[in-house]
């Protein structure tokens, strides 16, 4: 696999941990250039330590920013662009969690009239503004070069709607919605832009530790390394407005075939769901 994304350069935010940096390694380890992009400048510090061992050498670069605010991100698109000579391709995989919300989210469900308001403003910013904001400053470029990749983390149809769950569920909803639109809004122009779930609660930071789950059970993160390298490689030009499932890619199957079984249109509420997974997995 080494090589297939050479030469491409990712922009990967909330890339300090989690599935983010699972994604931002899996794609240097497969020639890319990387930035990482979080809030997190601990785990930044971390992360480049890694890659240095990794032999990333001048192929990893990190921001410590904000995506809630328009100057930060256009600055790390103009340092990255400065860096690496292009930016290629956006993960807009930063976001925040119900608990960031309402913390007794971790013991109980909870209602959406118990959410604080600036806090439920600051998750929806995150999740839907800072998505914005960085898929808007990259397009010019994307654009002019006539190749880009837009890839959204989003999450199951069953969590947007859960009980106790707003706003995080209505949150990837507005990304998912946007997705679609985006992908009909740049049809033509050589820039794609999908959607990437790992198929499940995933066993990251995002889930804390206090919450009452079997972390046996939890979806493991590496999940998404194979699907968002095929999806940043040539192999998947054309292919727009698709949402994919790390935890139903089958790896015994090449990349493009795996990609196809794989693929459902963005929005689609009959896949992607916990209930539909469990059918397909049987």
């Amino acid at each position: 696999m080494a090589g297939r994304v050479e030469g491409k350069v990712a922009i990967v935010t909330g890339g300090a941990s989690g599935m983010g940096r699972i994604m931002a390694r899996a794609l240097l380890d497969n020639g890319a250039k990387v930035a990482a992009v979080d809030r997190n400048p601990e785990g930044l510090a971390s992360f480049m330590k890694e890659a240095a061992e990794m032999g990333a050498g001048d192929r990893f670069t990190t921001f410590a920013a904000d995506v809630r605010f328009a100057a930060p991100v256009a600055k790390v698109v103009e340092n990255t662009i400065a860096k690496f000579g292009a930016v290629h391709a956006l993960i807009n995989n930063a976001g925040l969690g119900p608990q960031h919300v309402v913390p007794a989210f971790a013991e109980r469900k909870v209602k959406f009239w118990e959410a604080e308001p600036e806090k439920w403003q600051a998750l929806m910013d995150v999740n839907v503004r800072g998505a914005f904001l960085a898929a808007r400053t990259v397009v010019p470029h994307f654009v002019k070069q006539k190749w880009g990749r837009i890839v959204n983390v989003t999450t199951s149809f069953d969590t947007m709607l859960e009980e106790g769950f707003s706003p995080y569920g209505p949150s990837k909803a507005a990304l998912e919605a946007q997705s679609a639109i985006w992908a009909k809004d740049l049809k033509d122009t050589g820039v794609t832009v999908n959607i990437l779930v790992p198929g499940g609660a995933a066993d990251t930071p995002f889930v804390p530790n206090r919450i009452n789950f079997d972390r046996a059970k939890l979806v493991r993160p590496e999940v998404m390394a194979a699907p968002i390298v095929w999806i940043i490689s040539n192999e998947s030009n054309g292919v727009t407005n698709s949402r994919f499932v790390g935890r139903l890619w089958n790896a015994n199957l090449p990349p493009s075939e795996a990609a196809a079984q794989n693929k459902a249109p963005i929005g689609w509420p009959g896949y992607g769901t916990q209930s539909a997974m469990r059918e397909a997995t049987r």
